[in-house]
């Protein structure tokens, strides 16, 4: 799908781009200490705040141990809370293995709890198996090195090129990642993730809302990211995330038109990981676009929550 300039010129995203008010805007993709971020759930309730976002979404790897403490910090503060979780899975593409993120949303938090413990294991497991990788190479990584706590109990390869530059292992945190961490790295373990379908139904069962987190982050072309989009929702995908700091106005734009091309709501989130982590902070994405409430109220009324 091509876009003119002068389509892009006149866009929505474009005249949100330069607004400079953060009201009315929201952010549903941030990371906490319950996962890989370095804010606790009620500083980053507290951020919200200070940028005068509306709405915010918990959406840490995995877990939903962080949810409580940001609906009550949210209550405090005025700023509407909706239940957030990210989770790895991979879609079969054409015979291509495609990697994804899917954000759930909206779900019963108790209801979903019988998946995240599973969720939980695998991650144990597949970070042992890092962790032995890495032994076999003269690098020893303590669960305390990771920042693992009786409050922290999910690990990420963030987590794990953190500590390897920390320790000396590499240079910055990119670094980490490609040489030990992403495919091809020394330490590199294939993450044993649901496929789609399976977390979109559990997402379903709770009650949830399935969105694609990020799609700039699959590196594939228009086309394929289209068919891709198409396929997953098949399955149960019911929105995309539009706006995220990997997605660029134009970009966006792609996405936008796919989505109300096929009845798909749109998502959109900082990815806020916390310190020294982002340039943009909470409720920015790509190139300073903000996340319109409209979002949200468009996604809940979807299943009339």
């Amino acid at each position: 799908m091509v876009l003119s300039n002068e389509a892009i010129k006149n866009s929505y995203f474009e005249l949100m781009h330069k607004g400079d008010s953060m009201k009315n805007n929201i952010d549903l993709h941030m990371h906490s200490i319950y996962s890989d971020g370095s804010y606790t759930p009620e500083e980053l309730v507290i951020c919200a705040r200070q940028k005068g976002l509306s709405a915010i979404s918990l959406t840490d790897h995995d877990t939903t141990d962080g949810l409580r403490e940001a609906r009550e910090q949210c209550k405090l503060q005025n700023i509407q809370f909706v239940n957030g979780v990210e989770i790895n899975s991979y879609y079969s593409l054409n015979g291509r293995r495609v990697n994804i993120h899917v954000l759930g949303y909206a779900f019963e938090e108790q209801q979903i709890q019988p998946y995240m413990k599973k969720l939980k294991q695998l991650r144990y497991e597949h970070n042992e198996a890092i962790r032995k990788k890495l032994l076999a190479i003269g690098i020893a990584l303590s669960y305390e090195d990771l920042g693992l706590s009786s409050d922290k109990n999910i690990i990420t390869r963030l987590n794990f090129a953190k500590a390897l530059v920390k320790k000396g292992y590499a240079g910055n945190v990119q670094e980490a990642l490609i040489k030990y961490l992403h495919k091809g790295g020394t330490a590199y373990v294939e993450y044993h993730n649901d496929p789609f379908d399976v977390v979109a139904q559990k997402i379903h069962e709770a009650g949830g809302i399935v969105s694609l987190a990020h799609p700039a982050e699959y590196e594939l072309d228009d086309t394929d990211m289209e068919s891709l989009i198409l396929c997953l929702k098949k399955e149960g995908l019911e929105a995309v995330e539009c706006i995220h700091p990997s997605q660029s106005v134009l970009y966006s734009d792609k996405i936008r038109a796919i989505a109300e091309n096929n009845d798909l709501k749109l998502t959109g989130g900082s990815d806020f990981h916390g310190r020294g982590e982002d340039e943009n902070g909470l409720g920015i994405g790509g190139q300073g676009m903000a996340i319109p409430e409209t979002f949200l109220s468009a996604l809940l009324k979807k299943t009339s929550l």
